[in-house]
């Protein structure tokens, strides 16, 4: 994304960017500088995170707001992109100040100025709410989901998935695009990490227990894929739960 400079100061687009993003409730929308302060943050952002109020945000950083677990995996991401990266789609497991949790879409990229130089970043996570009743029934994919639910410690590879829509695997990607905003793989990814939250939630059940039954090889492979999408690692976020309650 490229900004004019003398542009932003003629709009204020920080205070522009809140105003476009607090109509849309599902989206959760910030804009950090090189140093990784928030800038601009909308009010579904402070709701996220305990606040009433998004200028509550302004000047601050992410590790005033978030467990130590959680703000490492933002900083790293963070980085990555003032280091001129980018970030897209990637499938997150949130956890709410109200012990709820929710699954989003985030995105990230580098802001930069007239001269290519990266100013700051911003932030959007889409929320990944419930198919309307019906949506999955009328895409044909019903019995795709049930599946997989139902087979987590199964390969579930696209070409078998594909087969029990009668679809060819790009079709069903489309079609699973369409009804959960996901691929098959994320809608996979997402069915496991679930899964395992739950157990680690719920039961004190060996973390190499929980990797089997949700499909992963090892601990190893459901710690690597597990603080990719939840911000920590197995141990820590079933730590996290406990002191919640």
């Amino acid at each position: 994304m490229a900004l004019d400079t003398e542009f932003i100061a003629r709009v204020d687009s920080p205070r522009f960017c809140e105003r476009l993003f607090a109509v849309l409730p599902d989206v959760v929308f910030c804009l950090k500088d090189s140093e990784r302060r928030y800038r601009a943050a909308n009010q579904a952002f402070a709701e996220r995170i305990g606040l009433k109020d998004p200028r509550k945000l302004i000047g601050r950083l992410a590790e005033d707001f978030f467990t130590p677990a959680l703000a490492d995996a933002y900083r790293e991401q963070d980085l990555e992109v003032l280091g001129g990266g980018e970030i897209t789609d990637e499938l997150e497991l949130v956890s709410n100040r109200d012990g709820t949790v929710g699954w989003y879409l985030a995105t990230k990229v580098p802001l930069q100025d007239s001269r290519g130089g990266v100013i700051g970043l911003a932030s959007v996570s889409r929320d990944l709410r419930a198919p309307r009743e019906g949506d999955a029934e009328l895409a044909g994919i019903a019995k795709v989901a049930e599946h997989i639910r139902d087979h987590l410690d199964s390969p579930l590879k696209g070409m078998e998935l594909a087969a029990i829509a009668r679809l060819t695997p790009t079709q069903l990607d489309r079609r699973m695009k369409k009804v959960f905003y996901l691929s098959t793989a994320q809608f996979v990814r997402k069915a496991r990490i679930e899964h395992a939250a739950t157990l680690l939630a719920t039961s004190s059940r060996p973390i190499a227990e929980v990797a089997l039954e949700c499909g992963y090889g090892d601990q190893t492979a459901l710690t690597r894929q597990f603080r990719a999408t939840v911000g920590m690692p197995p141990a820590a976020y079933r730590e996290h739960i406990r002191k919640r309650r």
